[in-house]
């Protein structure tokens, strides 16, 4: 089964509903479709920070729109990149080794220059590291749990399956058995006063009959 694909709507209502969840996982489609996201809402705050900017000539209110979007999407982008990670099989260590690399080479650049150029090399080669963990497709199912599955989504053959394959039941499908039946009541027709039809309930398919009174 391919993982499934999310739209941009659905990505945004769980890229806020997963808040603070670091221990998931999350496809390509919901990683990207967010990513989106915040750049249609980063342009039209950069657009009222320049405005801010010509009103106030202030830095110190120039930044608070975009700053008050930064400060909410802190921690779902970075759970949201923690689950991405662990969709491809990769643990968000990675993110934690982004962060502190930089400290690093800020502290470094005092004391040892040289050194400290070394770390910003380190620091790149992580982050492109990272990008290509980011672009990378799901891999099966790891220590972070089962792969998103095409759930609600029906193959050819009218089996529709779950999200989780552990968790979710697999829906037999049932329709050839009915279309079988159909076709055998309908060359059948009203005979000896009793009509077959065809009832569903939610176990399955069942035949049905009623007997119609004699014409007088």
């Amino acid at each position: 089964m391919s993982p499934k694909r999310v739209g941009f709507v659905e990505a945004v209502k769980l890229y806020f509903y997963n808040y603070s969840n670091f221990s998931g996982r999350s496809t390509e489609s919901e990683f990207w479709w967010v990513v989106l996201f915040n750049m249609l809402v980063s342009i039209p705050l950069c657009i009222i920070d320049g405005i801010v900017y010509s009103v106030t000539d202030s830095f110190i209110f120039t930044y608070i729109p975009s700053g008050l979007w930064t400060l909410v999407n802190l921690v779902p982008g970075l759970s949201l990149y923690a689950r991405r990670l662990h969709d491809t099989g990769h643990s968000a260590l990675w993110l934690v080794i982004s962060a502190l690399l930089p400290v690093g080479a800020v502290f470094l650049t005092f004391y040892h220059p040289l050194l400290s150029i070394l770390v910003w090399i380190a620091v790149l080669a992580v982050n492109i590291t990272i990008f290509i963990f980011l672009i990378l497709p799901s891999a099966q199912k790891n220590q972070w749990g089962e792969p998103a599955e095409n759930a609600g989504n029906e193959n050819k053959n009218g089996i529709v399956y779950g999200e989780n394959k552990e968790n979710a039941a697999t829906v037999i499908n049932t329709s050839a058995t009915n279309n079988q039946w159909i076709e055998a009541s309908e060359s059948l027709g009203p005979k000896n006063g009793i009509i077959y039809g065809e009832s569903n309930d939610d176990t399955g398919s069942s035949m049905t009959q009623s007997s119609l009174p004699d014409d007088e």
